[in-house]
């Protein structure tokens, strides 16, 4: 009977130290948070918690060689669980024209993340990303997840069809934290745009790598860093676009966002551009 006792109670022991040490795992867990980058993001956060949710508003910008591209969207990102963010992205982008003339309508090109094809359009992004392995002792959290973009036709022929293409594209994404300001991350996948009318698609390999510094203390969480976005297809030269940024909080709940553009190596005429973005993030109530 004692040693039945004993038993019962080293077990016992053993169950309460596995559960504080998984509710201290939960807790390292859920305060492990990482910087996003700015330019081309992800939805939500990665390790995002459930209940968080952000509204945003952006404008940008971009100067060619033949024409001038204005972008801005709206986006909703949230997470009805721990780790699983869902963003919905309306895009927008108006061409202006620089040389009208049809060699130009033919030949000039933006890359989608500047804003679409060269005549202005609109678009639906859909996206999620889970985060799948989660070290909060290595501060590093490891995600995949996938966009899906349909592009509209041009305003000037809207509906004839309503859209155009679609844009495919799963990516993976890691991030970590070096000590208590620095933070990186790095996500990759192919993203393969399928055109509707001539039934063809066109595949790029997407890196996109950030390095940031956190400045500032308590909830203000302040930013300043490099996002590089390097696009590769077989059909053209490398693309490399290297944007200083810096994001600004100002209160709890509203931070602004601040993007420019140093064009490294393009073929698309590309002369700079830059990028504003309006964040709002609701605190949940306790």
């Amino acid at each position: 009977m004692k040693r039945t006792l004993l038993s019962l109670f080293f077990l016992g022991l053993a169950a309460t130290k596995s559960n504080a040490q998984e509710t201290q795992n939960e807790a390292e867990s859920a305060t492990l948070k990482h910087y996003m980058p700015l330019y081309i993001d992800i939805p939500a956060e990665l390790n995002v918690q459930k209940g968080f949710q952000e509204f945003d508003v952006a404008f940008g910008y971009a100067d060619f060689k033949d024409f001038s591209g204005y972008r801005t969207l709206v986006e909703y990102d949230f997470a009805s669980i721990d780790r699983l963010g869902i963003e919905i992205e309306l895009p927008f982008a108006f061409v202006d024209s620089k040389i009208h003339t049809e060699e130009n309508a033919e030949t000039g090109v933006i890359q989608p993340e500047e804003g679409g094809t060269v005549e202005s359009s609109m678009g639906l992004r859909i996206g999620f990303n889970y985060s799948f392995l989660v070290l909060p002792s290595a501060k590093t959290t490891i995600s995949a997840g996938y966009f899906n973009e349909l592009e509209s036709s041009p305003f000037k022929e809207f509906g004839k069809p309503l859209f155009s293409a679609n844009i495919y594209y799963p990516f993976l994404a890691a991030a970590k934290v070096w000590g208590e300001r620095f933070h990186t991350m790095v996500y990759t996948g192919p993203s393969i745009k399928q055109e509707f009318e001539l039934n063809e698609s066109e595949t790029q390999w997407k890196l996109n790598t950030t390095l940031s510094y956190r400045f500032g203390e308590n909830e203000k969480e302040n930013f300043a860093g490099f996002e590089c976005n390097q696009s590769f297809s077989n059909d053209g030269s490398p693309q490399i676009m290297l944007r200083p940024q810096v994001q600004l909080a100002f209160s709890e709940e509203w931070s602004l966002g601040i993007v420019g553009t140093i064009p490294v190596q393009t073929d698309n005429g590309l002369n700079g551009s830059g990028f504003l973005r309006l964040m709002y993030l609701p605190r949940s109530k306790k």
